[in-house]
């Protein structure tokens, strides 16, 4: 594989990890290529605290985390080995992958939670991501109303976010502290942008989506699941 190659491999996990390096991490982050969904939050011990997980729904959502961490790795080599060097077609192979997967979970774990485990989990989600997840998920997408007219911004500022970060992992050099301090300064135009494009009333209703506030404790570096 050249280099060039694994520079756009590199950048490509880097920005749909993204929001992860905000908001999710730790527990529940296994085998995941993109920002945390419900499901990778359900093996984090503080998520399973407040919702009051029994041991039996513990234990389905372990099976079910495994499951979707092979298809995510599966999705991921699919997605490099189809795409060759191109860059776009690898995202939105990837992004097309983690929609469809989503969609499983989701589904999965309403069989699993009760209605009310299931509405606190989404109020953590958007918590966890903060307001890039008007980006990519329907469900809040479809009740915040976000329009066509600001979806279609929202491809536009993801496209400059991946080559922003793919010139940024080349002049990185493997230098992981300058990749770190890169991601954290994109994601933070990200969010400013995306704010801009959000009416007032879409980010008051986003904020009050979140619920009441989520008591986060992540584990130690190398520590989780």
């Amino acid at each position: 594989m050249n280099y060039k190659k694994l520079l756009m491999i590199a950048a490509a996990g880097a920005i749909v990890c993204g929001a992860m390096a905000q908001g999710g991490g730790g527990q529940g982050r296994r085998g995941g290529f993109g920002p945390p969904d419900s499901l990778q939050l359900t093996g984090r011990e503080d998520v399973q605290k407040d919702l009051v997980l029994t041991d039996d729904e513990k234990a389905k959502l372990s099976d079910l985390r495994d499951k979707a961490q092979q298809k995510r790795r599966d999705a991921f080599t699919a997605a490099r080995e189809s795409a060759g060097d191109d860059r776009d077609a690898m995202m939105k192979a990837i992004q097309a992958a983690n929609a469809k997967l989503s969609d499983e979970n989701n589904a999965a774990l309403a069989a699993i939670l009760t209605a009310d485990q299931a509405r606190r989990l989404k109020e953590i989600l958007v918590q966890f991501i903060g307001v890039q997840i008007v980006t990519s998920n329907k469900d809040v997408q479809k009740d915040l109303g976000i329009t066509d007219d600001q979806k279609a911004k929202f491809t536009d500022l993801q496209a400059k976010q991946r080559t922003a970060m793919t010139e940024a992992f080349q002049n990185a050099q493997g230098d992981q502290a300058v990749i770190r301090e890169a991601m954290t300064k994109n994601n933070k135009i990200m969010e400013d942008e995306i704010n801009k494009v959000l009416t007032d009333a879409q980010k008051a209703k986003l904020k009050d989506m979140g619920g009441k506030p989520f008591t986060r404790v992540d584990p130690p570096p190398g520590g989780g699941r």
